[in-house]
């Protein structure tokens, strides 16, 4: 949102305090010094490492994918630690959005991350729009009682704190602040978001802000800093593009009566490009170009998750070179940014400071291995190639691990302990209810339209009992997470819907249907043409060229002809047909974007009325459904989606349902995915189905008085056999041959596994002769007969799990053991992506 009241801006900057800075006695004139930036963005309350697949970028960043759990708190604390001791003059920035995302935030607000970048001794970060999930109240009470540092909003102008019922943000929040580093002035000064502003000011601006235009609010507080400081650097959470206009400038759109005293200016004024309505009328809107910001040295930016390395080099209307950088987001990196600083001496300085002579930037991954360079290149190594699984088998890299596990921050742990429990007690986080074969995705892989965990998410809206809709809609942008392959639990569906949204129900017409179509298609041909709402019980095709084509405004005159005189007529299959739409800015072609809509099945009835689902959030107005709303017949379920989506999966088949070919599960839910009329179970999954079964047999295979299951992790060495000998009444070489089969139809010699396996009975002299007649030796049968892993838990397989001796597996909870041996028991997570939202793109 970039509109603002731009006239509170002279006032603001005018009443703002110069700070009295107390420093020590530096003289660094003539002098080139070093300065480290800590840079931390998006933490989202990951203070927990968690489980995540991580993606190309992700690798060629440096992360290992076999290296996790990643993030954490302790990690994070021990490595900015570690960094600072490396450097002389360090200070460590955030970019925002240090709440919600994890469980942990749930359970406290805030207050934990609060506490925990106080600990780490943060020196300043700028206010993000997360801060306001749980209410603007939440976050002043937060930052009050916790957070021991600046947060900072140079371009929110907040009610008085004076007016009855004000929440007191303006208190706790500053625009700036001026750090001393052994002599060199650095200022700082915040810009916290503004394009998602209209979802936290929901509900009467609940909020109590007015949002400044971003570059008028930079360059006021620039030019106010720029005399008394060496370096400005601007921490932002406003997001890439608005951080590059912010030095570049931009196109934005204003009444004339609002943009004219920037316009009339003598310094840096406004150009108007274009009106909008009579030339000169105060009330017609202009098209205009809002020049750059001149002065600032260094932008640290966030907002979009994304990481700038090297950093980007942007030119400011004065010819001088502004860095930009993006750091990650969920705990992933620390960035590091190094510059030199060049101080002028006394008779050559100017307003300008001082000046970037180099710079050197690198994000550091938080992974298991965060403090072993030299093990990370090993794993990188381009000459090395790592079948999965191999390189965390290494002595070595659990060596390795386990010494960065040591060099954790310590107080950080203890910090946090209070947390962990709380949540163990209240919210049961390694609750297990389902089990997920392969990574169910949250965005669509291919066409830009549904996705996997976008469809499942939607369907238990739309069939929740007490809630029965013929249709459900949920925002894209809601589903923050993916499932991953492996044990679905509690802790992952607080990632995948860390906001406590419920469901909705509403009434719509046909005509509002179509309407809130039209702008899910709109919307999503901003973003690439990838869909921004999942939904459940209808289809439709987002047209995304119809878009561009609506935004062309062509001119037509609905007195003359209307839409078939003046619309062009080309190239018009598939699309829908144009119309002479009327509004403030005259009459233009204009076409639906969203086209071919079936409910249930059947075309759209424009006079009929449809009972939908709907997430709370944007059924009050979130993310621009404004025809939501203006619909007046919400109703409050106050079912909670996580709940509902968790109820779901649990009533899914599982592989007993699926192997036994039914039709259905013990709750009625049909088996697989419906193609092109027909319900079908996908072969990947009856793959994992047939594994499941199998490794769960060979768990129950008896070796003397026995079984495989209580002889996992006692097979490996011979040695370890001796007190299980006596008790299972077989000797130690039998157990060891036995329990260790698997793989029933694998040639060995000329025998086979499945002949060599308990059910024969097999002595220590059968095994003899076995050899003999097989043709091989024991070790050999021992090496091609191995258990075979089991179903992939998330971090390990069962079989390991099970074993207790691989300690990447974490804790073998009484759920993860109940699911490793009956892994057939559980609901499966069969779900794919159906083609239920399709696209246009030419």
């Amino acid at each position: 949102m970039r509109r603002a009241l731009i006239g509170l801006l002279c006032a603001l900057i005018s009443t703002s305090c110069m700070p009295v800075l107390d420093g020590e006695d530096y003289n660094l004139a003539g002098q080139e010094v070093r300065l480290t930036i800590l840079h931390t963005s998006d933490i989202h309350s990951r203070l927990i490492p968690y489980d995540f697949a991580p993606l190309k970028t992700d690798t060629d960043l440096g992360i290992i994918p076999e290296a996790g759990p990643f993030g954490g708190a302790t990690r994070m604390a021990a490595l900015l630690k570690r960094e600072r001791q490396r450097g002389d003059r360090v200070m460590h920035l955030d970019s925002g959005d240090c709440f919600q995302g994890a469980p942990i935030f749930n359970l406290k607000n805030g207050e934990a991350e609060f506490r925990f970048l106080t600990a780490a001794g943060l020196d300043a970060a700028v206010v993000g729009n997360h801060e306001f999930d749980a209410g603007a109240l939440n976050f002043v009470e937060k930052a009050r009682d916790f957070a021991q540092f600046p947060l900072l909003a140079a371009n929110y102008a907040w009610d008085s704190p004076n007016d009855p019922g004000n929440n007191g943000a303006a208190l706790v929040t500053a625009p700036y602040t001026i750090r001393m580093m052994k002599g060199l002035r650095v200022g700082v000064i915040g810009m916290a978001n503004l394009s998602s502003l209209n979802s936290i000011v929901e509900g009467g601006n609940s909020l109590q802000v007015t949002p400044l235009e971003q570059n008028e609010a930079l360059r006021g507080y620039v030019d106010l800093l720029r005399p008394v400081t060496d370096l400005i650097v601007v921490v932002s959470h406003l997001g890439l593009t608005e951080d590059q206009d912010a030095v570049l400038g931009y196109e934005a759109y204003f009444e004339y009566e609002r943009a004219k005293p920037f316009i009339d200016r003598e310094k840096n004024p406004w150009k108007i490009l274009e009106w909008s309505g009579e030339e000169g009328n105060l009330k017609s809107v202009v098209r205009v170009q809002i020049p750059g910001v001149s002065g600032i040295d260094i932008i640290l930016g966030g907002h979009l998750h994304v990481v700038l390395n090297p950093p980007q080099s942007v030119i400011d209307p004065s010819g001088r070179t502004v860095l930009l950088t993006h750091s990650g987001a969920f705990s992933k990196y620390v960035g590091r940014l190094d510059v030199v600083v060049k101080v002028p001496k006394a008779e050559e300085a100017t307003v300008d400071g001082a000046e970037l002579v180099s710079h050197d930037y690198r994000a550091f991954p938080l992974d298991a291995l965060w403090c072993d360079d030299a093990m990370r290149a090993f794993y990188h190594d381009d000459s090395v190639f790592w079948e999965p699984g191999t390189f965390v088998a290494r002595p070595d890299v659990r060596a390795a691990m386990k010494k960065c596990e040591d060099q954790e921050d310590r107080f950080t742990t203890g910090l946090l302990q209070e947390y962990i429990l709380g949540m163990d007690f209240n919210l049961q986080l390694t609750s297990i209810f389902s089990y997920a074969p392969r990574d169910v995705a949250r965005r669509n892989s291919s066409t830009g339209g549904d996705s996997p965990l976008g469809n499942v998410a939607a369907d238990s809206m739309r069939k929740r009992r007490r809630v029965e809709a013929e249709m459900a809609i949920t925002n894209s942008l809601g589903i923050r997470d993916n499932l991953y392959a492996g044990v679905v639990s509690q802790e992952s569906m607080f990632n995948v819907f860390p906001f406590e949204n419920t469901i909705n129900i509403m009434y719509l017409s046909g005509v509002e249907v179509q309407e809130m179509f039209d702008f899910v298609a709109e919307r999503s041909a901003e973003r690439g043409c990838v869909s921004q709402a999942q939904v459940s019980g209808a289809r439709f095709t987002m047209d995304c060229a119809q878009v561009q084509l609506n935004e062309l405004r062509i001119a037509c005159n609905p007195d003359d002809g209307g839409a078939s005189k003046w619309c062009p007529k080309e190239g018009r299959e598939g699309h829908a047909p144009w119309q002479c739409l009327e509004d403030l800015d005259g009459s233009r072609c204009w076409a639906n974007p969203a086209i071919d809509i079936q409910i249930n099945g059947k075309p759209l009835d424009p006079n009929g009325t449809y009972r939908i689902a709907v997430n709370d959030y944007i059924a009050k107005g979130g993310s621009g459904f404004r025809v939501l709303k203006r619909n007046t017949t919400r109703i409050e379920t106050g079912i909670s989606l996580r709940d509902s989506l968790i109820g779901y999966m649990q009533s899914q088949c599982t592989c007993e349902d699926i192997l036994l070919g039914n039709e259905t599960s013990s709750t009625g839910e049909r088996c697989g995915t419906l193609v092109n009329g027909k319900w079908v179970v996908d072969e990947q999954t009856r793959g994992f189905c047939r594994e499941a079964k199998a490794f769960k047999q060979h768990l129950a295979v008896t070796a003397g008085s026995c079984t495989c299951r209580e002889l996992l992790g006692k097979t490996e060495d011979v040695d370890d056999l001796d007190d299980t000998v006596e008790r299972c009444g077989v000797s130690a070489e039998t157990i060891q041959t036995t329990c260790t089969a698997g793989q029933q139809d694998k040639a060995v010699g000329s025998c086979t596994c499945g002949e060599l396996t308990a059910a024969q009975k097999i002595d220590v002299d059968d095994l003899d002769d076995s050899v003999e007649r097989c043709g091989a030796s024991a070790e050999k049968i021992q090496e091609l007969c191995t258990v075979e892993p089991g179903p992939y838990t998330g971090r390990c397989g069962c079989r390991d799990a099970l074993a207790g001796n691989n300690p990447t597996c974490g804790t073998l909870t009484p759920q993860l053991r109940n699911f490793c041996e009956n892994p057939t028991s559980m609901p499966i997570a069969n779900v794919v992506e159906d083609g239920r939202i399709g696209r246009r793109v030419k």
